[in-house]
């Protein structure tokens, strides 16, 4: 069934490969408690919300950025 699967995907244009693409992400994006965070993405996180907390000197304001780069 893979082969087939891959191989009808093959067959489709960019554009329906991005609406497929979005259809799935939809799918998985709609019930984000069932989508596992792996441990070492929550370590980051904790470590850059600490340095966050800690350094609020060094940081640029949303405003700041959204001016500079778009």
């Amino acid at each position: 069934m893979e082969d087939t699967l891959i191989k009808e995907l093959s067959r489709l244009n960019k554009n329906e490969k991005i609406i497929l693409v979005e259809a799935l992400w939809d799918s998985i994006a709609s019930d984000p408690e069932q989508i596992d965070i792996p441990e070492h993405h929550k370590s980051i996180l904790e470590e850059r919300l600490q340095t966050l907390d800690e350094d609020t000197a060094n940081g640029k304001s949303w405003d700041e950025i959204r001016k500079k780069y778009l």
